[in-house]
């Protein structure tokens, strides 16, 4: 079977990828998704959602990085938590980037729209990042109570500590 996918559009953030990737622990930056010309209209009725789903390609992922299966999650050392608490876990457990097929989804607060482009902060992507699909983030996909295994509670209570104790 071959998948072929045609970028929509594409992000644009003004900050280097290390101020992007320092961002995650507090929020995400601002930027905005430029929208193709041809698919324009496929944002009309868009500017009534508070939030978006971006379907992205992580295009800064390289090949030999798609062959990794198991890793350890390291956002949580840009939250404070030390390198060996963190266990090694299956990619389909993380947000790496690094999985079999780099395709990545974020939530993302519009803020406005001119025409093709789209304002939108809570960002953690890299400029120049292709967007593949755009989706409402709507009332009926929020899970009303979502768990977490065990060794995710444990970083992120350990995270929220260094946190609270201004070391993270």
């Amino acid at each position: 079977m071959w998948v072929e996918l045609r970028p929509v559009g594409v992000v644009r953030v003004r900050l280097s990828d290390e101020e992007v990737r320092e961002a995650w622990g507090s929020g995400g930056v601002g930027g905005e998704v430029e929208i193709y010309p041809e698919y324009e209209p496929a944002l009309e009725g868009i500017e009534g959602f508070s939030h978006l789903r971006l379907v992205v390609w992580l295009h800064k992922v390289g090949e030999g990085e798609r062959r990794v299966l198991k890793v350890r999650p390291r956002r949580w050392l840009r939250l404070g938590v030390p390198e060996e608490e963190i266990p090694e876990v299956g990619v389909f457990c993380t947000d790496s980037p690094h999985r079999p097929n780099p395709v990545g989804m974020t939530v993302v607060r519009l803020e406005g729209r001119r025409g093709r482009f789209l304002r939108v902060s809570g960002l953690d992507l890299f400029d120049g990042t292709p967007v593949l699909d755009i989706r409402p983030y709507v009332p009926r996909r929020l899970s009303p109570e979502p768990t977490v295994p065990p060794w995710f509670r444990r970083l992120q209570e350990l995270a929220d500590g260094l946190r609270r104790r201004g070391e993270g």
